[in-house]
Parts: C-alpha cells; sequence; structure tokens
C-alpha cells in the first residue's frame, strides 16, 4: 500500500491525505492569497495550504520512501 501524504486544508485547518502515486501535476493559482493546487487526472483538484515547494517536498520524499 503505497504511503500517503498528509496536508492541511485551506479551508478549515483540517487534514487531508494525498496518495502521491495518483498526483498528475502541482501548481499554485495566482490568487489572494495564492493557492497550491494538486491536481489528479483531468477531472479533481485539491487546494491545499502548504507552499508549491513544500509541497513538491512532501511527495518527493514519499516517492523516494517507496523506491527504497
Amino acid at each position: 500500500m503505497p504511503k500517503l501524504c498528509k496536508f492541511t486544508s485551506p479551508s478549515d485547518g483540517k487534514p487531508v491525505y494525498v496518495n502521491p502515486e495518483q498526483v498528475c501535476v502541482v501548481y499554485t493559482f495566482k490568487g489572494q492569497p495564492p493557492d497550491t493546487i494538486i491536481a489528479f487526472r483531468k477531472d479533481f483538484q485539491l487546494g491545499v495550504r502548504e507552499s508549491l515547494e513544500e509541497t513538491v517536498r512532501i511527495l518527493e520524499d514519499a516517492a523516494g520512501d517507496e523506491a527504497r
């Protein structure tokens, strides 16, 4: 079973968990305040409170753990 990555919901501060194997793209939406978006395939997107750099680092660390 893949390791899930824990992020924070920007709306209510509750934890959200992401399967890093299903992530297609991570990007920043330049609104006010800017949001980090994790996209899964073409139909589902999830906003998280973490910065773009922190989100990518968390996902890469999880992918690295799977390779070991």
